[in-house]
């Protein structure tokens, strides 16, 4: 899946993705197209993706410059210049998103169209290797890069070309023939030449660069690599470690087996300290919750590595608004999570130091778990979730959880009807739900609404009749709720600001400027607007800053989605049955972040919005002219970000929320300054 899926992105990728901060537009169908092409020829393919990052001692977080922010910066002055080529090029190659941030939407489109995918432990290409090797030959053929020979596979697909019909394979066998060196010989030629878990053997590397071929005839004329590394490397004294380590790394990778254990290739002549060669030992449920797609890396990453990263987003993150959410309610909302998995996955993780580093400040710690006890407020809980619920109750959606949390929560049932919670097929969506809006602050561990959960409440019912219809927009009042109460929600200029010294939203207005910015900024938490083709409105470097913090909340509630799941799954002696995994996947398939999440709704009330304040007639109008066919049913999306609009006013309103009286009346001056361009696109 991690060679296929990078083929696809570079062959899709295009500069939209990063000025609007979402996935690349024609990426889903790509995958549809490739799905077909492999059923049209009777391939019925199994895409097997990275797990978590192999434990790296010599790296160290942020030790390199990211230039990425720079080449942002520079492609923003040329769209601003009015240089639009130049612009894209710049986006095209500084995408904010390592590869590895998209396959939750991948898996998501890939089980959509019944095509069987999975999430490897570790690395994809062990699990490959174990497939294609295991006796009862799950799979027959691997396609991958090369990389995969090195765990004793004998032929790999290297490429699948669907416009010609054809692929291309190497042979192991032809590759030791060719190089003149035995089968027991070519990983330590690989690991020698370096790759993703160890760097080229220095003295390889000449004045005018490396070639494959010192790698080879050093293998040749040592007959092992570690002989090698011992004979060369006395201006490499510490790259024994890493040769042996990478080595190690390959021979005994940790794979899920098929009778759904965890363990090492050659077990039987594994080392007894591989977790401090691969990383750290999970729960075997974890694992498995890995594997389904129903949590994500970065949470588990977190407590083997003891670090979570925050990277800068696609606007930069330069403002002091977006780095207190961070520092402040993220790292408050993490230390929970970190206290309630440490406390559930046993006493080695109970003292595991576990700090969050961001790129702004990559010096500073900032502990989010150690071995001290936690505060009061940041103890871990469990929601417990009542037995009994019927299957046609499924509580999938934030808005029914808030209404039903008071008769969701409550005692475990006896040790006799336990059997009876685990398998209610509600049970599991349920006590992640309630959970998760326990840890946002909207649900007392009672069950009852706090203010903030009643506000959030009113915000609900605000959006009209059959809510749960709409998930993504039940989360974009929590969203906005969050938003609100951390005050980067309203329609005051940023303490950084772009578009205003270009091209400023509104004219020169103040009034309508802040009417415009506040209700694109509410607008961008609506799913976005389907899209035919490139973007052709203009782009918004405000609206793509409050986009940041919109995914940052998207980010943090799916992580705290994944801390319930694996508490649950951890605690439960029952572990996670086939309907629990069914109802959290729909779950999560819910989330805005796991979807195609960018601001190009808030994109387009902007131009909505700007174009109604130049003159109110026909500004609908010429906002379709502008768009030509590249959007798909762009009323849609107006319609349902006035009644966000609506739901965020209620959720303002309310005394509980705790938003400033001022925000609360530019809310209502904004809305009813823009009821008639909302009306005219509807």
């Amino acid at each position: 899946g991690h060679n296929w899926l990078r083929q696809l992105v570079h062959n899709t990728r295009d500069g939209d993705f990063v000025a609007m901060d979402g996935p690349p537009q024609a990426l889903e169908a790509a995958i549809v197209g490739e799905l077909q092409f492999f059923r049209k020829h009777s391939i019925e393919p199994v895409f097997v993706f990275n797990g978590l990052p192999v434990s790296r001692k010599d790296q160290r977080p942020f030790a390199k410059d990211d230039h990425r922010p720079a080449f942002r910066n520079a492609a923003w002055d040329a769209y601003w210049q009015g240089n639009g080529e130049q612009a894209q090029r710049g986006w095209a190659t500084s995408s904010p998103h390592a590869q590895g941030d998209m396959v939750p939407f991948v898996m998501q489109v890939l089980q959509a169209n019944g095509a069987e995918c999975m999430r490897a432990p570790y690395s994809s290409w062990a699990q490959l290797a174990y497939l294609y090797r295991h006796e009862t030959q799950p799979i027959h053929a691997v396609y991958a890069s090369l990389d995969v020979l090195m765990f004793d596979v004998d032929r790999v697909v290297t490429a699948v070309s669907a416009s010609k019909a054809s692929f291309s394979w190497i042979q192991r066998d032809a590759l030791l023939t060719k190089c003149g060196i035995g089968a027991d010989q070519l990983l330590d030629m690989c690991i020698l030449a370096g790759f993703d878990w160890c760097p080229t053997f220095p003295p390889l590397v000449s004045d005018i660069g490396f070639s494959f071929k010192a790698a080879v005839d050093a293998v040749a004329a040592y007959r092992t690599g570690f002989n090698a590394v011992q004979m060369l490397g006395d201006s490499a004294p510490s790259y024994s470690d890493s040769f042996l380590r990478a080595y190690c790394t390959v021979r005994y990778h940790i794979v899920l087996h098929l009778d759904g254990t965890v363990g090492p290739l050659n077990a039987e002549y594994a080392p007894n300290d591989l977790h401090d060669i691969i990383g750290y030992r999970l729960p075997t449920a974890a694992y498995h919750l890995l594997a389904r797609g129903i949590v994500h890396p970065p949470v588990l990453n977190m407590l083997v590595s003891g670090c979570w990263l925050e990277f800068a987003p696609a606007d930069n993150g330069e403002s002091a608004e977006y780095r207190r959410m961070i520092t402040g309610w993220e790292r408050s909302l993490y230390q929970r999570q970190c206290a309630a998995l440490c406390e559930t996955f046993g006493s080695f993780y109970r003292q595991r130091k576990i700090t969050m580093q961001t790129w702004f400040e990559p010096h500073a710690e900032l502990v989010l778990h150690d071995s001290k006890p936690p505060a009061k407020s940041d103890r871990p809980h469990r929601i417990d979730v009542r037995a009994g619920l019927s299957g046609t109750d499924a509580v999938l959606t934030p808005a029914a959880a808030l209404d039903r949390a008071s008769a969701l929560v409550g005692p475990q049932p006896p040790a006799d009807a336990s059997s009876s919670s685990a398998s209610s097929p509600s049970s599991a969506s349920a006590a992640a739900l309630v959970s998760v809006l326990c840890d946002l602050g909207f649900v007392s561990q009672t069950g009852q609404h706090t203010p903030l959960g009643a506000a959030l409440s009113a915000g609900m019912r605000a959006l009209g009749p059959k809510p749960d219809a709409s998930p993504w927009l039940q989360w974009a009042v929590v969203e906005a709720a969050i938003l609100l109460s951390q005050g980067a929600l309203t329609g005051n200029r940023w303490s950084v600001a772009y578009d205003d010294d270009h091209a400023p939203a509104g004219g020169s207005d103040a009034a309508v400027q802040k009417h415009v910015r506040l209700l694109s900024r509410i607008a961008t938490l609506v799913a976005p607007c389907q899209r035919s083709g490139s973007w052709k409105l203009a782009f918004s470097r405000d609206v793509l800053a409050f986009n940041s913090a919109a995914r940052l909340v998207q980010k943090a509630i799916s992580t705290c989605v994944d801390a319930a799941c694996l508490v649950r799954a951890a605690s439960d002696a029952h572990g996670v049955t086939t309907a629990d995994t069914t109802q959290l996947l729909e779950l999560k398939g819910g989330l805005p972040i796991e979807c195609a999440s960018s601001d190009a709704s808030g994109l387009l009330v902007q131009a909505l919005l700007v174009e109604y304040s130049r003159g109110s007639s026909g500004c609908w109008k010429r906002v379709l002219d502008a768009a030509g066919d590249s959007l798909v049913e762009p009323a849609l999306t107006v319609r349902a970000a006035a009644r966000l609009v609506d739901a965020v006013l209620a959720v303002a309103c309310e005394q509980g929320s705790g938003v400033d009286r001022g925000v609360v009346a530019d809310l209502k001056a904004a809305r009813d300054w823009a009821q008639p361009a909302f009306s005219e696109a509807a």
